[in-house]
C-alpha cells in the first residue's frame, strides 16, 4: 500500500509547471458570492483546486473529482453531491498553499447556454434530458429570481409564451440596473466573482473552448488516473469533452445538461443582444 501511495503521489508532483495561463492573484478579491464550484483534487495531487463557475461544466468536473477520489462513477447525482460536500471536496476553502485552476467560458456562449437550459427548457422547449417524456427544468430562472417583472415570472410555461433570447438579454440588463448580477440569479454571476481568490498561492486560467490543448497537460501534471488514454470515459473517448472535441454530452448520472450553445451562437445573437451581453459581461471578455 505504501509503495502504491508513493507511486500515485509521484504522479502529482506539485512542483511541475502548472497548466493554462497565469492570472494575477488579486490583493483584494472582487465581490464574491461564493457560487462557483471550488472542487479539491485528491491529496496525492498536492494542494490543487479546480474552480468552475456556473454553466462552465461543473457537473462534468465534479464527476471527475469524485471518480479520482473514490475510484468509481457515482450511481446518483445526489449521492455524489453529498459525499463530495461531506468530504470537503466541493465548495472547499482555498488557502495560500493552493494552486487554483479557473475554468472560464466565452461569455456569449455561457449566457446563451443559460437561456437554453434555465429559461427555454422551462417553457417546454429544448432537448428532453430528464425523465422519459418530460422536459428537464431544474431551475426556472425567470420565476425564481425575484428580479424580473411579475408578468414574466408568472407567465404560463408553454412554448408559445417563451421569451426570445433578445428579450431575455434585455430583461437581464434591465435587472442589473437595480441588482448585482449575482443578486439577479447565481447562474448569472461574473466568472471572476467566484474564482479570483486573493487567498490562493497562484491562479491559472483554463479556457473551456480550448480544453483540447490544456486537458492533456492537466492529465499529465496531476495524474488523472481515472481517465483512459487521456479520454473522457463514459462521455467520449476523446482528450476532452469540449472545444474541438465537441459539446458536452448527457451523463449517465443524469445531471449534465448539454445545450449545444457553442454551435448556436449565430442562430441567437443579433447586433442588439450581442451589444447588451458585452455591456453586462465586459469583465468576462477580459479574462
Amino acid at each position: 500500500l505504501h509503495k502504491e501511495y508513493r507511486r500515485q503521489r509521484q504522479m502529482c508532483i506539485r512542483d511541475r509547471p502548472a497548466c493554462g495561463t497565469e492570472l494575477d492573484v488579486p490583493r483584494r478579491p472582487p465581490l464574491l458570492w461564493c457560487e462557483a464550484h471550488r472542487l479539491r483534487f485528491p491529496k496525492r495531487c498536492g494542494h490543487t483546486v479546480l474552480c468552475v463557475p456556473q454553466k462552465n461544466g461543473n457537473r462534468d468536473f465534479s464527476l471527475l473529482i469524485y471518480a479520482m477520489t473514490y475510484g468509481a462513477i457515482p450511481q446518483q447525482e445526489m449521492a455524489m453531491d453529498t459525499k463530495l460536500k461531506h468530504a470537503g471536496l466541493s465548495m472547499t476553502t482555498v488557502s495560500t498553499r493552493d494552486t487554483v485552476y479557473v475554468v472560464s467560458r466565452n461569455p456569449y456562449t455561457r449566457l446563451l447556454s443559460l437561456y437554453l437550459d434555465k429559461v427555454l427548457r422551462c417553457f417546454g422547449e429544448g432537448e428532453k434530458t430528464g425523465k422519459k417524456g418530460s422536459v428537464n427544468c431544474d431551475h426556472d430562472l425567470l420565476a425564481q429570481s425575484g428580479a424580473f417583472p411579475d408578468g414574466i415570472a408568472d407567465m404560463e410555461r408553454t412554448p408559445k409564451h417563451a421569451p426570445s433570447f433578445a428579450d431575455f438579454v434585455k430583461l437581464v440588463e434591465e435587472a442589473t440596473e437595480r441588482y448585482d448580477l449575482c443578486r439577479v440569479d447565481h447562474h448569472l454571476c461574473l466568472q471572476s466573482q467566484g474564482c479570483l481568490l486573493n487567498g490562493a498561492r497562484r491562479l491559472r486560467l483554463l479556457r473551456l473552448e480550448h480544453m483540447q490543448s490544456w486537458f492533456p497537460c492537466l492529465n499529465r501534471t496531476l495524474g488523472l488516473t481515472f481517465l483512459e488514454d487521456d479520454g473522457w470515459r463514459r462521455w467520449k473517448r476523446q482528450p476532452c469533452f469540449y472545444g474541438d472535441c465537441g459539446g458536452a454530452e448527457a451523463s449517465n448520472v443524469g445531471a449534465v445538461h448539454p445545450t449545444g450553445a457553442s454551435d448556436r451562437v449565430g442562430e441567437f445573437y443579433a447586433d442588439k443582444p450581442a451589444a447588451a451581453a458585452l455591456r453586462v459581461y465586459r469583465e468576462g471578455f477580459e479574462l
